[in-house]
């Protein structure tokens, strides 16, 4: 037997050998890798153009624009305060589906009494004036003002026929002058005193007529108008909903500057403050923002497409119901272009789709601003230049050869070109196509 140093020595070399070609092969499967692999000389080569070609026919075209917009009550009744004053109790929550006459809010009567009671108050005053003006000629004043002119008109009788005894008497030498000349003077006193005494029945009489009278008309009728304006406010102490629909929350901001988070029991409301909207049932729109770029196209009636992924494949139709003819005070931004506000009225809706449809969900309109049923439609790929030098390819129908068109456009959208002059059913149109040639082999 061989000892055990003989053995050893044969066996390191062979463990050294098979090392070593262990390592080559490795070596040469990931050279054979990276040869043969995708990234081994696959360098793309130039691109291809490829020739194609369309027969013109007449087909509907139609150019949309897509915005995203909100759900909101499109036929909606608004809610405001009859008068001021402060809630009493509220019968309803945002959102709330309610019925027509569902009591939705009581005010109290308290200040509204109390104005109603200063405008009877005004009634009745004006009211006793306008008859003391009726029968002004007859009146306290007039007949005061009267007795008064003819007493001193029978005084200045008196005076004067006492005049004329005592001138007798001073002729026969009877009384002296200065009884005379005392007699004199009060005649002139008392003249003076029915002068006085008849301008002022003239004045008197003059206050009932004329001006006056009418602005104690006015009076009259103006008070009698606030008294019934403020009876009648007394039954709209309690607000009732007009309509079947949903109550939907005012923008913020309405009414006496509060928002309607601040609608609460014992909150004060003002006259004419919005409260909510009872947005109908199956009366739903949609309101969205346009880009000034977009404005000139979009015209009341157009048709829309409503979706949304808050109401999955229902798919909502309905028209243009409204566009502002202002830009919004909030619009430019940041991105230095004015928006506009618009609004679209749905169609009404089926039981199934009121049920998923709610207000305030985000939904993606189009607008359908252009439709013609019969256009010559083009791919924009086959039209050169632009309007009005626009030109496409045409086979020449006795070469074959491919001549240039001078065509005139009308609108333009990612899937087709209009075009209003220039071609005719039945011409082919050609065009080219850039296309990625193979990878090169290595």
């Amino acid at each position: 037997m061989e000892d055990r140093s003989q053995r050893l020595k044969r066996i390191v070399p062979q463990t050294r050998r098979g090392r070593i070609a262990a390592a080559l092969a490795i070596a040469c499967g990931v050279l054979a890798l990276w040869w043969w692999g995708p990234g081994s000389g696959t360098a793309p080569g130039p691109a291809a153009l490829v020739e194609k070609s369309q027969v013109v026919k007449r087909e509907p075209f139609t150019s949309t624009l897509n915005v995203t917009g909100t759900i909101g009550p499109g036929n909606g009744i608004d809610i405001t305060a009859p008068f001021d004053g402060t809630v009493k109790s509220i019968n309803f929550a945002y959102g709330d589906l309610v019925n027509q006459g569902q009591t939705l809010v009581e005010l109290d009567l308290s200040e509204l009494e109390q104005s109603r009671n200063e405008a009877e108050s005004a009634y009745l005053k004006a009211a006793q004036t306008s008859g003391d003006m009726a029968s002004w000629t007859s009146g306290p004043e007039v007949s005061r003002a009267r007795r008064a002119a003819e007493t001193a008109m029978f005084q200045l009788d008196d005076t004067e026929n006492k005049l004329r005894e005592t001138k007798t008497l001073l002729d026969r030498g009877l009384v002296s002058r200065s009884e005379y000349d005392g007699m004199v003077q009060q005649q002139r006193s008392q003249k003076a005193s029915l002068e006085a005494a008849r301008e002022d029945l003239s004045t008197t009489l003059r206050r009932g007529q004329g001006p006056n009278r009418r602005l104690v008309e006015l009076d009259l009728t103006n008070a009698q108008l606030r008294l019934a304006k403020l009876t009648a406010q007394f039954d709209g102490a309690v607000l009732h909903a007009p309509d079947d629909g949903i109550v939907v929350r005012p923008p913020p901001g309405q009414g006496n500057g509060a928002g309607s988070e601040a609608l609460h029991v014992g909150s004060r409301v003002t006259k004419g403050q919005l409260i909510g909207t009872i947005a109908r049932a199956g009366g739903l729109g949609v309101s969205f923002r346009l880009d000034e770029g977009d404005i000139n196209r979009i015209k009341v009636g157009m048709p829309v497409t409503v979706t949304g992924p808050g109401f999955g494949e229902i798919s909502l139709a309905g028209q243009i119901a409204s566009v502002a003819g202002e830009a919004s005070k909030d619009s430019a931004g940041g991105t230095g272009k004015a928006s506009f506000t618009a609004t679209a009225r749905l169609d009404p809706l089926t039981p199934e789709q009121a049920a998923r449809v709610k207000i305030g969900m985000t939904a993606m309109v189009i607008v359908i601003a252009y439709s013609n049923p019969s256009a010559i439609v083009v791919p924009p790929e086959a039209v050169q230049g632009a309007a009005p030098a626009a030109t496409v390819t045409v086979r020449d129908g006795k070469t074959g050869k491919p001549v240039p068109r001078t065509v005139r456009l009308g609108l333009v959208s990612p899937t087709g070109a209009e075009i209003l002059s220039g071609l005719k059913p039945g011409e082919e149109v050609l065009w080219s196509v850039a296309q990625p040639a193979a990878p090169a082999s290595p």
